[in-house]
């Protein structure tokens, strides 16, 4: 589970983050409004932490703008933090989309729990669905979209890139490619999986430089570049 916490406390925001990598989560953190939201397009969160104050883009809008546009931001939960305890903002707050409130000073162990809630009672809308970056693939669907948009690929190109995802920063060989996605009785020359690797790359920009070729061996997807 991915976690991108954004606070410009820097205390806090160091607690929270020891917290969560301590429970196995892959946390990123930022202080700033603008740079999260960059950064929520780009990778892709299934739990947003953010505080209601913050410089340039503040959380109410923050989450207003992923909640208009779920499919774009990959459909994160939210819980907002903030120093305020008037009954008016956490009103606001969840009115604006957060999916739960807590507010300052807090327990980490109790953002803790109810994060672990939060994203339990959503794994079950996020089975059979794997994400990359802004890409989600619906395997019930056999659908793909980059960042809300669906984008068309044949069926060798779709299994290919589910492969590539499933295995993510693993180096996946041709032969095993041509295994899983033609059929261990399919037989022809390594050019077959360079020109489908090309394919992908054309009509999923984002994955130019995420899917690095290993030369001799095969490829591999790699998240951070």
């Amino acid at each position: 589970m991915r976690v991108l916490i954004i606070e410009d406390d820097l205390e806090i925001k160091n607690l929270i983050e020891y917290y969560f990598i301590k429970e196995g989560y892959q946390v990123n953190s930022v202080s700033d409004g603008a740079e999260g939201l960059k950064l929520i397009e780009k990778t892709g969160y299934e739990l947003l932490i953010l505080d209601l104050m913050l410089p340039n883009i503040n959380g109410l809008e923050i989450t207003e703008r992923v909640k208009a546009e779920s499919k774009r931001y990959g459909n994160p939960k939210i819980i907002m933090l903030t120093a305020k305890t008037e009954i008016e903002d956490v009103l606001l707050g969840l009115e604006t989309g957060a999916d739960d409130y807590m507010k300052k000073p807090f327990d980490p162990r109790e953002l803790l729990l109810r994060a672990k809630k939060l994203l339990s009672s959503d794994k079950k809308n996020r089975e059979g669905k794997q994400r990359f970056l802004s890409i989600e693939i619906d395997e019930k669907k056999h659908s793909i979209t980059d960042k809300g948009i669906e984008v068309m690929l044949s069926n060798k190109e779709y299994h290919l890139l589910l492969l590539l995802i499933k295995n993510r920063d693993k180096v996946v060989t041709r032969e095993k490619i041509l295994d899983k996605v033609w059929g261990s009785n399919y037989y022809s020359g390594d050019r077959t999986v360079d020109v489908y690797i090309s394919k992908l790359r054309e009509k999923l920009p984002i994955l130019v430089n995420h899917i690095k070729t290993i030369k001799g061996v095969g490829y591999r997807l790699e998240e951070k570049i």
